[in-house]
């Protein structure tokens, strides 16, 4: 019998130092995502404010937990619908302005590079966001290219996003949630 046993796969483990080694990168903590936030406001009504949307939050769910502490986290403003609190929620998860490839290596050892310069030349799902802040849902796969062409002028490299928009499925979309997830699987 083992001293520590996984909750999750049931590998034992005698010492305290390898069980939490093997909870952080067996079993990882998911990361959250603008989809989680808008599923802890479904309902609220829109135009909100911050103070607003962290009261409705606060209603529904532990004091402690990640998406309310995210919702206390966004700027302090009111926010017309759920792709804009998505949007608010990427740049916050942003701790620094995005950097070109070349101001990383020159800022950054070789070892760390390559994968900040992926990330910042990726398109994200924030990016999607913005593009979509203030679609009306529900909308076809067309409907959705067809408002991102209409806005593009709402993020810096179009194409790229347009272009993730369109490997989607063809199948209706209810809401930002429901591009968020088929956006995530594209990414």
């Amino acid at each position: 019998m083992h001293q520590f046993t996984c909750s999750i796969c049931g590998d034992g483990f005698e010492q305290r130092s390898r069980y939490e080694r093997h909870l952080q990168t067996a079993h990882p903590p998911s990361a959250m995502t603008a989809a989680d936030l808008e599923k802890a406001l479904a309902g609220i009504e829109f135009p909100a404010s911050q103070d607003r949307l962290v009261q409705y939050a606060g209603q529904r769910l532990p004091e402690g937990s990640a998406v309310l502490q995210a919702i206390k986290a966004l700027p302090k403003r009111s926010y017309r619908d759920a792709a804009e609190v998505g949007i608010a929620f990427g740049e916050t998860k942003r701790p620094e302005p995005e950097r070109s490839a070349e101001e990383v290596a020159q800022s950054e050892p070789p070892s760390r590079r390559g994968g900040h310069a992926a990330a910042s030349a990726a398109v994200s799902a924030a990016a999607v966001a913005k593009l979509l802040g203030g679609i009306d849902f529900p909308k076809s796969k067309a409907g959705l290219l067809e408002y991102g062409w209409h806005h593009h002028s709402k993020v810096t490299d179009p194409g790229r996003v347009l272009g993730v928009l369109a490997r989607m499925p063809e199948r209706p979309y209810t809401n930002m949630a429901d591009v968020e997830v088929e956006v995530g699987r594209i990414l």
